[in-house]
């Protein structure tokens, strides 16, 4: 077995450009620790150092740690870094948590973490189900709220995959508005990361095992 899928990590993870609508793969690395640890790392080496929320060089990065999907206590827990709109005067990196399930479905499907970076011209969501990605139009979602995103976008794929979506709040880019995952809410100020990407939300699916 390869350093990178020990102790817990799958060995690799997405990066999903919405500007460009490429998706590919890369790895993780051995010295990555926890989800937060990965975010930063990346945002160290890839965000310039004056990015406010809102520009297209501002990247999202949603990133389990290496026990979630283990059934160990208290790590089912998922983190989500970017820069922050509701930092003054200046945005600054941070890292907002996000209950459910996403987390554990990202493991399953086979990844360690997803990087989202650019910017969509129109709202899409992500889909992920084990090696089949894909960005999908998201026009008939947009604009609706939390609960029905959530139910449409199940019915569109799958009733058992793990969904986070953002609301109209977001869309507007409100800067407390959060994404939602299992009636569970990231701390403030995702929702309008997403929206000002025109990403609408995340579907994943997965059953590889750990």
């Amino acid at each position: 077995m390869s350093e990178a899928k020990k102790y817990g990590w799958t060995g690799q993870g997405l990066r999903i450009n919405l500007t460009t609508g490429e998706i590919t793969k890369v790895p993780t690395q051995k010295d990555w620790i926890g989800g937060t640890a990965l975010g930063y790392k990346i945002f160290w080496d890839e965000v310039p150092p004056k990015t406010q929320a809102f520009d297209e060089a501002n990247k999202i990065v949603i990133a389990p740690g290496p026990l979630t999907g283990t059934g160990a206590v208290c790590s089912g827990r998922t983190s989500v870094t970017t820069m922050y709109p509701t930092t003054y005067p200046i945005h600054e990196i941070g890292s907002a948590h996000l209950g459910g399930d996403l987390g554990a479905k990202m493991k399953y499907a086979g990844y360690d973490f997803i990087i989202i970076e650019g910017k969509s011209e129109k709202p899409v969501y992500l889909y992920i189900n084990n090696d089949n990605f894909e960005l999908r139009d998201a026009k008939g979602i947009w604009g609706q709220g939390t609960r029905r995103a959530q139910q449409m976008l199940a019915d569109q794929t799958s009733p058992m995959a793990s969904i986070a979506v953002i609301g109209p709040a977001g869309e507007n880019l409100v800067p407390m508005s959060v994404l939602i995952s299992a009636r569970q809410h990231s701390g403030g100020g995702i929702g309008s990361i997403f929206g000002s990407k025109k990403l609408k939300g995340v579907v994943i699916q997965g059953d590889q095992p750990i």
